[in-house]
């Protein structure tokens, strides 16, 4: 007995709760529609559909509605990702490999430095620029470096340069700006003060755990020799809206030179037969670290200076002498007294007092 190819059962409720049951049929043949069959009236009426054709109205789906490939499973076409080469990374800069990398010992030379120091000890002598000096001993160093491998440079860790330092950067890429660097110190007891201190040295002293700053801003290759001081590179473009800077922290300054010359803070008081040695020293190591540090010209009056106070010039650009925009610093506690320490006092506006910063006409500062 033939079965149909293709049946479809679908089931709904007439209005007296009975089943209509309709069976849509592929490829039926007559015979099995008008075949008597177990059917009689307790059986529900099997409705046999023909295949649709386009005269055709229906409103139930039939196996011609099923799109074809819905039966079979879906196909996964696993696509690999896309991978663009873009070549190696842009280093920027053409620069020669580096002789070294942490954690190996940074390049040597010392041999450069001392011969410098031997051809020039005049450019040595008067190295220190707070002082008065020049960079010509830093610059010729530098240059002569660099003339080997161009990876030398100079150091602004602090935002001004380093009037003793010279950099070596390992990197990738430019090195301006970057920390990735080899620092050396090249001249010792540095701005050294003559009569008091054993006078500069050259030397060679690794500093890189301090961290240094590769620059070359200030310095000029094509420039001569005794090009001079360079822009303070710490000040801001004339350009760019200025914004008071904080006041820094000089305690660590001020108690290091009482610790090293108590003598000179006992004998600070001028009006008892002292000396200013104490807040000279105090201000020029200040100066080493940051050029806006100085002298106070008491409650404003020009050639009244204050003894136990330095000054901290917050206005736009480099310091200006009898500039009323500073900060006031008392740094010595118990002045005149019979027992003086130091202190770090913010006394800026106290009193109303119009504080004027100074070097005192002073070039050894």
């Amino acid at each position: 007995m033939g079965f149909l190819a293709s049946v479809v059962l679908l089931t709904a409720c007439s209005a007296d709760g009975e089943e209509d049951i309709s069976i849509i049929a592929d490829d039926v043949p007559a015979s099995a529609v008008d075949r008597p069959g177990p059917l009689d009236a307790a059986t529900p009426a099997v409705d046999v559909v023909s295949p649709p054709d386009a005269s055709t109205s229906r409103d139930l789906p039939t196996i011609f509605d099923i799109p074809f490939g819905l039966d079979r499973p879906p196909t996964i076409v696993d696509v690999p990702p896309t991978i663009v080469d873009t070549g190696p990374p842009d280093t920027g800069c053409a620069l020669p490999p580096p002789v070294a990398r942490p954690p190996a010992a940074g390049p040597d030379g010392s041999a450069i430095v001392r011969a410098i120091a031997a051809e020039h000890p005049d450019w040595l002598r008067d190295s220190c620029v707070p002082m008065g000096g020049n960079y010509r001993f830093l610059f010729e160093a530098v240059r002569r470096g660099r003339a080997v491998d161009p990876r030398w440079g100079l150091d602004r860790r602090t935002g001004s340069l380093s009037g003793d330092i010279v950099t070596y950067f390992y990197g990738d890429g430019c090195p301006e700006g970057r920390r990735e660097v080899y620092m050396f110190d090249i001249i010792t007891r540095h701005c050294a003060i003559a009569g008091m201190h054993e006078p500069a040295a050259p030397g060679w002293i690794d500093r890189s755990s301090e961290g240094g700053l590769w620059t070359l801003m200030g310095y000029d290759a094509g420039a001569p020799p005794d090009a001079g001081t360079p822009p303070d590179v710490g000040a801001p473009p004339v350009d760019v809206p200025h914004s008071r800077p904080p006041l820094p922290n000089g305690r660590p300054t001020v108690e290091a030179v009482a610790s090293e010359r108590s003598d000179w803070l006992r004998n600070s008081c001028v009006a008892t037969g002292g000396n200013n040695d104490y807040l000279f020293e105090v201000v020029r190591r200040l100066r080493r670290i940051d050029r806006r540090w100085g002298l106070n010209w008491k409650r404003g009056r020009v050639g009244d200076m204050s003894q136990d106070v330095v000054n901290y010039y917050y206005g736009p650009g480099a310091p200006v002498e009898g500039s009323l925009e500073t900060y006031v610093v008392d740094m010595i506690s118990g002045h005149c007294g019979p027992t003086p320490g130091t202190t770090w006092i913010d006394q800026t506006g106290v009193g109303g007092a119009e504080a004027r910063w100074t070097l005192a006409g002073r070039t050894d500062l």
